[in-house]
């Protein structure tokens, strides 16, 4: 698909009615407790274990899918191939410029975006066995020319400084703790003018955890190796800390929702799972999911796009 006919097939779920700006958010907002923060080893040493199966359950990729609605009947291959068209628009790439895939999974978003765009991708991961699949994978797609990937930590970036045009982050920085050092690293390695777009995970509400309900996230984080999640609003902090410019913030918690009664429908039908995801999954059975879609969402998912002045 070339990037003009992505952003014409995009219009309607690029500017969703409930989708919220910078204008929305205020940083007098109270952060989350801490609970989680998996090491970069803990976070690598997960996807070598599960990543092919992630894959095979994500349809593909490996990050949340965006519906357009209740009415939605996308299925999750579907879904997660239209955040990463979001994505793609937001990011403002075009042939010719040089972008890093900063958590780059088995390599579907990288492959699609130099596809669509033509820009050169260089992914990363902390996961071996996730780099030797997206390498396969853009080698068999034809853009082994346009696509490179290694292992590497976004806490820790091996490259020259003002090196890329712009970064994707989709579903990873959810793994780190410290958000605003990973920031500090995406801001040097990015071009002045150069524009970052990524999802993270999030707290919504202001109600108050208690410590069953702190205990329960934190067996979930530490089932998917996340960190604790953070407030929409702790990027304008975060933003500052890293010297960027944050253009956008946008809560798309309603439409990522329906992801999760997706996935364990995929794992009720993979057969065996290992052991990593049979835990996963026990945090699931007996869920209604629906019921859970319907109700409040204490917890999301945002995109956030900014660039380095």
């Amino acid at each position: 698909m070339s990037l003009d006919r992505l952003r014409a097939s995009a219009r309607d779920f690029t500017a969703a009615p409930e989708s919220l700006t910078t204008r929305d958010f205020h940083p007098s907002a109270g952060s989350v407790k801490t609970v989680q923060a998996p090491s970069a080893k803990e976070v690598g040493e997960f996807y070598d274990r599960n990543g092919r199966v992630l894959t095979d359950i994500f349809a593909g990729s490996m990050h949340l899918g965006y519906w357009l609605g209740p009415d939605d009947d996308s299925d999750l291959k579907a879904a997660t191939e239209r955040l990463t068209e979001i994505m793609i628009i937001k990011l403002r790439v075009e042939a010719g410029d040089t972008v890093l895939d900063l958590g780059c999974g088995t390599g579907k978003p990288a492959v699609r975006l130099a596809k669509t765009t033509g820009a050169r991708v260089v992914g990363i991961s902390v996961s071996t066995e996730d780099v030797a699949q997206a390498t396969a994978l853009a080698q068999a797609e034809g853009v082994a020319d346009l696509v490179d990937f290694r292992v590497a930590d976004a806490m820790d970036l091996p490259f020259e400084a003002g090196s890329f045009d712009a970064v994707l982050a989709l579903g990873s920085i959810l793994h780190i703790l410290d958000r605003t050092h990973v920031l500090k690293q995406v801001a040097r390695v990015l071009r002045p003018g150069g524009r970052l777009v990524l999802t993270d995970a999030i707290k919504r509400g202001n109600e108050e955890e208690d410590e069953m309900a702190v205990a329960i996230l934190t067996e979930v984080l530490d089932a998917w190796r996340q960190a604790s999640p953070v407030r929409a609003s702790d990027y304008w902090r975060f933003g500052r800390g890293a010297g960027l410019v944050i253009d956008e913030i946008t809560d798309i918690t309603e439409h990522t929702k329906y992801t999760y009664r997706k996935i364990y429908a995929e794992m009720d039908a993979y057969g065996e799972l290992p052991p990593d995801m049979v835990r996963i999954h026990d945090h699931g059975e007996g869920v209604d999911w629906v019921e859970v879609e319907n109700g409040p969402q204490p917890d999301g998912m945002l995109i956030v796009v900014a660039h380095r002045p």
